[in-house]
């Protein structure tokens, strides 16, 4: 396989790895070679019964791939029934879905991670798998699993809930076994000390009172682990983030409230938050007579244990995996049509197309093909390479198709978020939709990237960083979430932070055109022309058309003070125009005259933009040479017709070219 074709997929990933296999060598080598080689030999009779490859061999560890989830199940169990006989290989397995990159070095992702980690909670003659494991086999019949709930792993970005397969045969950990070795702290709280609103301050023992009510109820609840009375106290009065507190007490989840008495009337507020975004679960106010001030301590305080038990619990129920089908022919097609998706470039994305459908044609209930279907319209109307109102119409279609097969899916509402966002320019149906998406599945790293790009056209730049490095944590080798990343360093002004995100993401795909663009705007805006200029004409080499280019060329040589190629390189833009008529270049010519400094002529084109409902219009906050068209007030009277929020002049320096 060449060095540059990295291939990206969906997988099924295997890791196995012996237990105590230094020890083994210290104590009888050839006993643990012998074991090693048997546990070879019973992994290569049955990886090809089940498709499966084996990828690479660490030692006394092996990594495998496969294309179907139940098949990597169903592997795992023959090769520990047969281990487990005489005689017995100490082996533990580990299984988990997600994307991997696949080159001639072997095979890398969060899914390896995953697998390996989860590997490691198992006991010899066990097989671990992940929810998104357990969420495509569950309806199969013969299938039987114990539950392990969620568990944070090491270096992992979200918790991940364990099962155990349960076939007769297989042996499965005690339950306090994988909790010692996580250190899980999912289902733990702090009940930090209510505050006293009252006018008088000697009601501090009624707040207090509540607060130990709270701490006494919750600690007789089974699964919950309640931060001690002593450990809390220490917190009353202090100012501190609540998301600091949380990691000092290492708990899941925070309770705060306060209390305000007048007369025989009280007012107990209590908030339940996570400790991991310092977001509120819930709130809710308690009005009660004061009659018995004991029994209104014990009333509050079960009312709000309920709560809090519920919340617990409606998080676990509404954890979101994979969604899938049975159809391989659809799921390879599927896998196909993602692999397009991610190079976004519009040659890519009309394969993507087609592939999709491909897909959908297999199998018609196919969410996950609908959404992205969805997305791939999205793409060429907000670009120009399609017309608008038939590639919006499209994307809706489809977006909607998805939503009605399965509405519990992120990926569909993504896809409805950004019709919202580029076809309809309704920005606050377009964040709903991409909140939503976030809330059903906060480690979904599309729907980060999704809400950055949201936040970079309404000029939250400090939101949009935040979602952007957030889809990169969560999948660090996403090319689409490496790219956004760049972009959004890019327009805060953090140069050599965007030009790292960009070369992280031509490291898995040396070709990635949208990243060799994205290093040519950061040349120009460093002005470094001479190197902006050697990048530009490497990404133009990468595009088809005869004329493409047009627009980086002029704007660059326009930088340079050469006039004369920029004036060449517009007509460029003419000829493709009359060659492609369905394409919207508009946004071309406006960047080229900004350039230029041409500016009634920009903002001409500005207009027909907007006259055409140009989706990449959107960005024009972001624009290159955007400090250009600030000064003029055609810039904000556009913004406003638009619709997008007013601007500040200083925001404008991060994009200075």
């Amino acid at each position: 396989m060449d060095e540059n074709n990295n291939i990206r997929l969906l997988a099924a990933i295997m890791f196995a790895d012996i237990i105590g296999y230094s020890k083994m060598m210290q104590d009888d080598e050839d006993k643990a070679k012998d074991l090693r080689d048997r546990q070879r030999a019973v992994i290569e009779d049955f990886i090809l019964k089940y498709h499966g490859q084996v990828m690479q061999y660490y030692g006394d560890g092996t990594l495998m791939m496969f294309g179907s989830a139940l098949d990597v199940v169903n592997c795992a169990r023959d090769i520990q029934k047969e281990l487990i006989e005489q005689p017995v290989v100490p082996l533990r397995i580990g299984i988990h879905i997600g994307d991997v990159v696949y080159d001639n070095e072997g095979i890398y992702g969060d899914a390896v991670n995953v697998a390996a980690r989860i590997q490691a909670l198992g006991v010899t003659g066990s097989v671990m798998i992940s929810g998104k494991v357990f969420d495509e086999i569950k309806n199969h019949p013969g299938i039987r699993v114990e539950s392990f709930g969620e568990h944070e792993l090491k270096n992992i970005y979200m918790p991940v809930s364990i099962y155990a397969l349960a076939d007769n045969g297989l042996i499965i950990p005690e339950q306090q076994h994988i909790k010692d070795i996580t250190g899980s702290n999912q289902n733990s709280v702090a009940v930090l000390p209510f505050t006293n609103f009252s006018s008088e301050n000697g009601n501090d023992y009624f707040s207090d009172g509540i607060t130990e009510e709270i701490i006494n109820a919750l600690a007789g609840i089974k699964d919950i682990q309640v931060a001690s009375r002593t450990t809390v106290f220490s917190y009353k009065k202090v100012t501190k983030d609540i998301r600091d507190i949380g990691k000092e007490l290492n708990v899941s989840y925070l309770l705060e409230g306060s209390v305000r008495k007048a007369g025989d009337r009280i007012r107990v507020t209590a908030q339940l938050i996570s400790s991991d975004t310092g977001f509120h679960i819930w709130s809710e106010n308690f009005d009660r007579e004061l009659k018995d001030i004991f029994d209104v301590q014990d009333e509050i305080a079960r009312k709000i244990v309920d709560k809090l038990e519920s919340s617990i619990a409606v998080q676990k129920r509404k954890r979101i995996y994979e969604s899938s089908t049975e159809n391989i022919d659809a799921y390879n097609f599927y896998l196909q049509g993602l692999f397009y998706w991610n190079k976004r470039t519009p040659e890519a994305i009309r394969k993507a197309i087609e592939l999709f459908n491909k897909a959908i044609h297999e199998c018609n209930t196919y969410t996950n093909a609908y959404s992205y279907l969805a997305n791939c319209y999205t793409f060429l109307g907000t670009i120009g390479y399609m017309n608008a109102e038939k590639a919006f119409q499209m994307a809706e279609k489809n977006a909607l198709k998805a939503i009605e097969i399965n509405n519990s899916r992120a990926d569909s509402y993504v896809a409805l978020g950004y019709v919202n966002l580029f076809g309809k320019w309704d920005f606050n149906l377009a964040e709903a939709n991409l909140r939503k998406a976030i809330t059903m599945e906060p480690d979904n790293s599309e729907a980060r990237q999704a809400l950055s790009f949201y936040y970079r056209i309404i000029g939250r730049f400090d939101k949009m960083l935040q979602q952007a490095e957030a889809a990169v944590k969560i999948d660090p080798l996403s090319l689409p979430a490496l790219l956004e990343l760049g972009r959004s360093y890019w327009v805060v002004g953090e140069y050599e932070k965007a030009l790292n995100a960009f070369n992280e993401a031509l490291e898995l795909d040396p070709l990635f055109r949208s990243a060799i663009e994205g290093k040519a705007l950061v040349y120009m805006s460093q002005k470094k022309y001479d190197k902006a200029l050697r990048t530009v004409k490497k990404y133009i080499n990468l595009m088809d058309s005869k004329y493409n280019g047009g627009a980086q060329l002029a704007s660059l040589y326009a930088l340079m003070g050469n006039n004369k190629q920029a004036e060449e390189n517009i007509e460029l833009i003419s000829k493709r125009q009359e060659e492609e008529p369905e394409q919207n270049l508009m946004l071309d010519y406006a960047i080229a005259y900004t350039a230029k400094g041409e500016i009634d002529l920009a903002f001409e084109y500005l207009n027909k933009a907007y006259d055409l409902k140009l989706g990449s219009l959107l960005l024009i906050k972001t624009l290159p040479f955007n400090k250009i068209l600030a000064a003029d007030p055609r810039f904000h009277a556009l913004i406003e017709k638009i619709g997008l929020p007013p601007v500040k002049n200083e925001k404008f320096k991060i994009t200075e070219m």
